[in-house]
């Protein structure tokens, strides 16, 4: 018997994946490692997996939420804060290696190694923290959700009406992926094992720039949706003021650094890895971006924090 542990099981990746481990083993096989094992949703209530307490942010109950795990996966912490992010997967990693956690899975981001984006940037420390830890892993770096495309499309709500949307330096190219494919993909590979100290890419199937994407909800509401390449102070301009983080000047400039990433390239990477283990073609950008036009704050509440 093989025990898994899952971090992050509430969160919008961690419980798909959980959603999809579920199916495909037993859930006498499955823990679940949460910071606050009151606030289980129902999904993992009624499973009828064991539930333990394991926060970043306590390194004792870490030791005992890893307990017995022969494949862990490690959730990044859901905050842009470099620091405290890094602190909370260090943590983490230490406690799979006290706890001889065979084999560890680490969710990173689909940005590049060397990446000039500020988001990355803990994502990139924490993977070279788990290489030299000498535990056996596999890193994920998980495509960017089609779900959260109003980050990156300069926070638009079509709630608001405005018809302008104003971003920094390039409109990029996105190997969007939706979540619930991210999750059934994470799922399968940590059962079916394999990818030993490798860093693997799940991307989406096609590459949409946010121009397309601009054309694409212009056709969705029968409005015309401009999207403006402006400059950096341009872009920190229209957003101050908004709610929650994204109105914050420096929230602002550091995400710009996303824009720069984009005229990169960084992300107009197509990798085949997720359809290969999934074994069906992908959900198309274009339904989940039908989905989600109705849900963009709630979508920033969740992302920009």
């Amino acid at each position: 018997m093989t025990k898994y542990v899952i971090t992050g099981a509430t969160g919008g990746l961690g419980s798909q994946v959980f959603k999809y481990l579920l199916r495909l083993v037993p859930a006498s096989d499955i823990v679940v490692s949460l910071y606050n094992p009151s606030g289980a949703t129902e999904a993992v209530k009624e499973s009828g997996v064991e539930v333990r307490r394991g926060d970043y942010g306590d390194p004792a109950s870490l030791d005992q939420a890893f307990a017995g795990a022969d494949k862990l996966l490690i959730v990044s912490y859901p905050s842009i804060a470099h620091e405290l992010r890094v602190k909370h997967h260090k943590n983490a990693i230490d406690a799979a290696k006290r706890a001889r956690v065979k084999h560890v899975y680490y969710t990173s981001l689909a940005f590049a190694g060397d990446s000039v984006a500020a988001v990355m940037q803990a994502h990139i420390d924490t993977e070279q923290y788990l290489k030299a830890n000498g535990l056996t892993y596999t890193i994920l770096r998980e495509g960017i959700y089609s779900e959260s495309y109003p980050l990156y499309f300069g926070f638009f709500n079509a709630a608001e009406g405005k018809d302008e949307v104003i971003v920094p330096y390039s409109d990029g190219g996105i190997a969007w992926v939706s979540r619930e494919d991210l999750g059934e993909g994470t799922a399968k590979i940590i059962i079916q094992g394999g990818f030993e100290n490798e860093t693997r890419l799940l991307s989406g199937s096609r590459s949409v720039t946010l121009k397309e994407i601009a054309e694409k909800i212009s056709s969705f509401l029968g409005r015309n949706v401009r999207l403006v390449i402006g400059s950096e102070d341009d872009y920190v301009r229209a957003n101050v003021g908004k709610h929650g983080p994204r109105g914050e000047e420096e929230f602002l400039r550091k995400w710009a650094t996303t824009y720069k990433a984009l005229k990169r390239g960084e992300l107009d990477v197509v990798d085949p890895l997720l359809q290969q283990v999934l074994g069906r073609e992908l959900k198309p950008f274009e339904e989940t971006l039908k989905e989600t036009l109705s849900l963009q704050g709630a979508v920033m509440d969740q992302y920009a924090k």
